[in-house]
């Protein structure tokens, strides 16, 4: 049953693909759906897809000096090892750019995206520092190009870029490695520079990592010198993420766009950061529907404003919070009756007072037992600590012309754009969100009903809850991710908590106060990442999974899930 189920849906999508992704005439008049895209907001957004090479040709360099500005040299500005421009494997691996050449596809001369706010991402004619996995981040790395992500720094001069690398230390000046700075940046646009090693002084090194973190690769310590050319052949994947969401909206697709991304941390479960409500409001989107050029310009701006600093990918924090900014809390208080503390029932394994808790943090030691026991847990408020504004748990505005629902008909989804699978994700009442399931009789897709056993669940062979990963080339056990995954449940087969709360919001009534049954589902666009727990979330969420590997394809994949999304979940 699976299988059919998953084939027909399928189907659909390519019928979809084939009617040119829009809409037939005879849908003129279907409800627009409303559609969340919830942008991935986590630090791994700012990497490159592929990465700047670490490619050298062995015996090619010549050997360690004790002169800092040698090539070889290590010093306060870092280790010169395997530098340049000059490398036969270096040289092959950066062959995709040539600064010199006609071509906008091979010089980089088309800026990505024009249209980044405050600087155009990016300025082929300009110098940005870089490090191997991504741009040089303000108050992470330094020297640096992007200092938040509305704003680059760069240089026109190869003299002044060159030196800023070595913090314009006196024990370069005129030396083999400036004079090879200089050198590449002329002949080829590009120059690998060197790693940050542990001679290299505070204030040009990082990025350090915190206990809980895993290590950094090669790449992260490689610092760059590279015209914009470069990074408009091959930009980072927040770049590509917003340009082809903003190419989305530009394209007019007959639905209700919002814009969400993670929040900010506020201790265990996180709120979710609504950036913009749904558009075009309800006036405008029934009985017709305008998507004029303000609704437009509203939407483009919140995608430009998301920031992808998250330490965290709290994919099913943040399905949660969507769902209580979906449901009928201000009209009826539906979510705080279902999640205010203290949770009744309550069950060993849960995360909220009084008898949850998991274990300790093995990389902090941070203590688990108190997981998720604050009185607010689930319905926090927006509040400043210290000079840091922390939103708190969204909901859905007061204004009939702005709320969420226009129509009982209406189909409602959340498309999830992110780059890999979730972590540090776990915050989210499971045990309430099983009861109330398995009291509504849910049933998996095939066919079974919804089982869940809190207790015991380090001994329990069949916990039950939510996890597919069985159907996608693993095992339940494998996706049971600990490493660097912390907090997470006790249960086997069930230890990570994001594809149940997918399979609540797809499964569950949301909204008392309007007939029939008011669901979310839930699509994954996937930046290359085919994560079996990705796959779990977007089955369980009676959504598409969506794996985009050359960022020309991400708008329609976007498209296919909005398309994919306009039949309300019965």
């Amino acid at each position: 049953m699976h299988g059919g189920s998953h084939s027909k849906r399928m189907s659909s999508v390519l019928g979809l693909i084939a009617a040119g992704w829009f809409p037939a005439a005879s849908l003129a008049q279907e409800m627009p759906p409303n559609i969340l895209v919830l942008m991935d907001s986590s630090e791994s957004m700012q990497d490159f897809p592929e990465y700047l090479p670490e490619a050298f040709t062995p015996g090619f360099y010549p050997p360690a000096s004790s002169r800092p500005g040698d090539l070889g040299g290590d010093g306060p500005a870092g280790r010169f090892i395997n530098t340049g421009c000059t490398d036969p494997a270096l040289v092959a691996a950066m062959s995709w750019y040539n600064k010199d050449s006609a071509d906008p596809s091979k010089n980089g001369s088309i800026p990505y995206d024009a249209d980044g706010l405050t600087s155009q991402f990016f300025d082929a004619t300009q110098f940005y520092h870089s490090r191997g996995r991504r741009l040089a981040l303000a108050e992470s790395e330094n020297p640096y190009a992007l200092l938040n992500f509305t704003t680059l720094t760069s240089e026109s001069s190869v003299t002044n870029i060159c030196y800023q690398v070595v913090g314009w230390g006196s024990e370069y000046f005129y030396s083999p490695v400036m004079e090879e700075c200089q050198s590449c940046l002329a002949i080829k646009g590009w120059w690998r520079g060197p790693l940050v090693s542990a001679k290299t002084s505070v204030s040009l090194g990082g990025p350090t990592r915190a206990a809980d973190e895993p290590p950094l690769p090669p790449e992260a310590l490689r610092k760059w010198v590279v015209k914009g050319g470069v990074l408009n052949l091959r930009p980072p994947k927040f770049v590509i993420a917003r340009k082809a969401l903003k190419d989305l909206i530009d394209s007019s697709p007959r639905a209700r766009l919002g814009v969400a991304s993670f929040g900010v941390d506020h201790g265990w479960y996180d709120p979710p950061e609504v950036l913009s409500r749904p558009l075009p409001d309800c006036d405008k989107a029934t009985p017709g529907f305008t998507f004029d050029a303000a609704d437009k310009l509203s939407l483009k701006t919140a995608v430009n404003q998301t920031k992808f600093r998250t330490p965290e990918r709290p994919i099913g924090e943040a399905l949660f919070g969507l769902g209580g900014y979906m449901s009928s809390q201000r009209k009826d208080n539906l979510w705080s009756n279902w999640f205010k503390q203290p949770l009744n029932p309550g069950a060993f394994g849960w995360p909220g007072c009084c008898n949850g808790g998991t274990y300790d943090n093995p990389d902090t030691i941070q203590e688990g037992l108190f997981w998720g026991m604050a009185s607010d847990e689930w319905l926090k408020e927006p509040k400043v600590v210290g000079t840091m504004y922390l939103p708190g748990q969204p909901w859905e505005s007061t204004n009939h012309n702005e709320r969420l629902m226009c129509s009982s008909t209406q189909a409602s989804s959340v498309v999830v754009l992110t780059d890999g699978r979730p972590y540090k994700d776990n915050t989210v009442p499971i045990t309430k969100m099983m009861d109330i399931l398995k009291a509504n009789g849910a049933l998996h897709p095939s066919g079974l009903p919804l089982t869940f056993d809190a207790s015991n669940p380090e001994t329990n062979p069949n916990p039950g809850g939510v996890n597919y990963c069985h159907l996608f080339g693993t095992t339940k056990e494998a996706c049971d991710y600990t490493d660097y995954n912390w907090p997470t449940g006790l249960a086997r087969t069930n230890k990570n908590f994001m594809d149940d709360v997918a399979f609540f919001l797809a499964h569950t009534d949301l909204r008392a106060d309007l007939p029939g049954n008011q669901k979310l589902r839930t699509s994954i666009v996937s930046l290359g990442s085919n994560s079996p727990m990705l796959r779990s979330i977007a089955l369980a969420g009676e959504g598409q999974f969506l794996q985009v590997q050359q960022a020309q394809h991400l708008r329609e994949a976007l498209l296919t899930a909005i398309q994919a999304s306009r039949t309300p979940l019965p």
